[in-house]
């Protein structure tokens, strides 16, 4: 049985309402900005838009209603697949659907971004996503806790650089080097440690990470190339990966 939902027909889904997300907002005000010239009026001359985010299963759209009526707002809700004939919405009324971000953004403003923790900060990092201005969690303000977040920053954004580590063995040695200096960060800001300190845990920390997988896959690779390309590195973690590697090449020789 087909459904209607903000003036778009479906079958064979089921759509749960979520929170709108800033990637959910941003990625509706590329569509909009790509088939105009960006500007209020002509999208609020329009009906409906969606953005579809394929990496998280979900849709957003937004509404544009005329002079700010009620009928303007942004939804976003998680598609699953079902059988035609069960067909159904699960809204939540509590969610908050106004269009207050997006109004900004064709206003020509970017999103002001202010992470809960540490890790969001770098989830957010990570998107590269021009309209969000994203500012360090509160409690890193000061000047040696804002150099330990950059430095986390830029080994996670050298991480989701280079191949080898955004899929298989090398993907989850990132992620568990990344969840697991993200979690040294947090105790040196409990009780006051310094960027030295930090350091010294990030070692301790490769030390205790499965690495032999990946670094195998390096050494299977036989490329010059990928060593040229990928050192030297911001990424401890790449750094220490690629000294496994070279320290088994040596072992073959």
């Amino acid at each position: 049985m087909a459904i209607r939902l903000h003036s778009f027909i479906s079958t064979g889904k089921r759509y749960f309402q979520v929170e709108t997300q800033p990637h959910n907002i941003t990625g509706l005000f590329t569509k909009i900005s790509r088939a105009y010239d960006i500007g209020v009026e002509l999208v609020s001359s329009t009906n409906t838009w969606y953005y579809e985010c394929e990496e998280e299963g979900t849709v957003s759209f937004y509404q544009a209603g005329h002079n700010n009526s009620d009928d303007s707002g942004i939804w976003t809700y998680l598609v699953y697949d079902c059988p035609e004939g069960q067909e159904e919405i699960f809204r939540e009324s509590h969610i908050d659907t106004n269009t207050t971000s997006l109004d900004k953004l064709l206003a020509g403003q970017n999103l002001l971004i202010v992470p809960t923790d540490l890790k969001e900060y770098i989830q957010y990092q990570l998107t590269h996503n021009e309209y969000l201005d994203i500012q360090l969690p509160f409690a890193w303000y000061t000047d040696e806790k804002r150099e330990i977040a950059y430095l986390l920053r830029d080994e996670a954004i050298a991480l989701r650089k280079s191949s080898i580590f955004t899929q298989g063995a090398g993907k989850e040695y990132a992620r568990a080097a990344i969840d697991l200096f993200v979690q040294a960060a947090e105790e040196i800001l409990e009780k006051g440690g310094s960027l030295e300190e930090f350091e010294m845990l990030q070692h301790e920390i490769l030390k205790q990470i499965k690495v032999k997988d990946v670094a195998n896959i390096i050494v299977e690779y036989n490329d010059y190339r990928i060593w040229h390309s990928t050192l030297p590195s911001k990424s401890k973690a790449i750094e220490y990966a690629f000294n496994t590697a070279l320290l088994y090449i040596s072992q073959i020789n």
